[in-house]
């Protein structure tokens, strides 16, 4: 099950965070080691509540979502 929304960096993904918590959307940043098909390390979002009204939230406010990824990550808390 995929369990993070990837975003672009982690400055990204802080403003994302941020952001779903007005919402009161409750998101971790994380960090989302590189593997195959994916190329280098990216950040991404722990969401904890409905992926897709977080990601349509994010996308509204002008943030893109890459994609989601599996369970492999780093707490960044």
């Amino acid at each position: 099950m995929d369990n993070l929304l990837q975003l672009s960096s982690v400055t990204e993904a802080m403003r994302a965070r941020d952001l779903l918590k007005k919402h009161r959307i409750r998101a971790l940043v994380k960090r989302i080691p590189a593997s195959k098909g994916r190329g280098a390390c990216s950040y991404g979002l722990k969401i904890y509540g409905d992926y897709n009204k977080a990601e349509g939230i994010l996308l509204q406010n002008g943030i893109m979502v890459h994609g989601r990824a599996p369970g492999e990550e780093y707490d960044l808390s």
